[in-house]
């Protein structure tokens, strides 16, 4: 099994909108750069770092680097 790295490289809250809006990137072996993964994630502003950070990166799994 692979290994790669996920780095969480933009987030801000978007209050109009209610939710977290990101850029997560992946990096593995074989990627000539990382994979960037825009996404946005409906969640209370008052969410602990590590439950976003989290959420964030699942989220982006899901939508992005499910094949990979």
């Amino acid at each position: 099994m692979t290994q790669s790295a996920i780095r969480i490289a933009e987030v801000f809250y978007n209050a109009a909108r209610r939710r977290f809006e990101a850029v997560v990137e992946f990096f593995a072996p074989g990627l000539p750069a990382p994979l960037r993964v825009p996404v946005m994630l409906a969640i209370p502003q008052a969410t602990p770092h590590a439950t976003l950070a989290r959420a964030l990166a699942a989220e982006a799994a899901r939508r992005g680097i499910g094949g990979l």
